[in-house]
């Protein structure tokens, strides 16, 4: 099987929602739950197949509220995630499980963590975001994501026309071409090379335009929410974090997770000079290597 075979599973949440959700890797593997990056469905989990496959973890990719077949959460906070994979943990029999989080996915994790607490063997942060909120945090970052966050912060009304907008240029090929080449042109070299890549291009694309499956809401709530206060902080979390940022980041610049590992209690933190945001498709064999470890 490869990851394009991989099928989306739902459940229906105690709310009456439902949580969608894909495996990829080894389905007998050591469990990790996976969150994406902001805005993407779990098909970016395909990225991770191979090397979780090789390295015997079971990678249980998620669709957030709103992408994907999740459906929407009106009200949604960062601690209300956990509530949802409490319930898909315990659908699927998993006691102690890792987490994971890319990007936007990194303040995901950490609420599971902080909420799961013992039930978490590690806590993976990929490139991650740090607390919104906070001024400092859009130093360094590329034009496009300080504005979106500022926006997030002081006119969440306009979050969906805005992400409507970025619906719309994914929903056509050449439309969507165009905004891949955009992206490149504005990153660091390692991502350029990156995202020269056909196969990840393509999984990009997908997952980008499958967040926008029923629409702008889930994009334009998970940015507000991520520009605010988390409702928990980094000193709370009482689980060990393994995080990998890359040295030239520029979506999520480099200066925030080590602010962030400084702040938490557990952290060992891989500052891989010459990567960027695609930190993560760098280092998979040893992200697998330390999830089945910490098992």
């Amino acid at each position: 099987m490869t990851g394009d075979d991989v099928r989306p599973q739902t459940l229906e949440l105690s709310d009456g929602r439902h949580l969608a959700w894909r495996v990829y890797g080894d389905p007998d593997g050591v469990p990790c739950v996976y969150t994406t990056g902001t805005p993407a469905s779990g098909l970016a989990g395909a990225l991770h197949h191979d090397a979780a496959r090789l390295g015997g973890v079971r990678w249980i990719s998620v669709d957030k509220p709103g992408y994907g077949l999740s459906a929407f959460q009106p009200g949604r906070q960062l601690l209300d995630w956990p509530e949802d994979i409490v319930a898909l943990a315990g659908h699927l029999g998993l006691d102690r499980f890792a987490v994971a989080g890319e990007s936007g996915g990194g303040p995901h994790a950490l609420a599971l963590a902080h909420v799961l607490g013992s039930r978490i063997t590690t806590a993976v942060v990929l490139a991650g975001m740090g607390p919104g909120d906070q001024a400092w945090v859009r130093e360094g970052m590329k034009r496009q994501n300080r504005i979106m966050l500022g926006l997030a912060q002081r006119a969440p009304w306009a979050m969906v026309p805005a992400a409507g907008m970025m619906g719309w240029m994914l929903a056509s090929p050449r439309r969507a071409e165009r905004y891949m080449r955009k992206q490149a042109a504005v990153s660091p070299p390692a991502d350029r090379e990156l995202l020269a890549d056909p196969r990840i291009r393509q999984i990009l694309l997908a997952a980008t335009r499958d967040a926008f499956r029923s629409g702008p809401r889930g994009a334009a709530q998970e940015l507000t929410m991520l520009a605010r206060p988390w409702g928990f902080g980094l000193r709370e979390v009482p689980v060990h974090v393994d995080l990998w940022h890359g040295a030239e980041d520029v979506n999520v610049p480099v200066a925030i997770a080590k602010a962030v590992a400084a702040e938490l209690p557990d952290c060992d933190a891989r500052i891989i000079e010459g990567a960027g945001h695609g930190v993560a498709w760098t280092r998979l064999e040893e992200i697998m290597q330390r999830i089945v470890t910490a098992a």
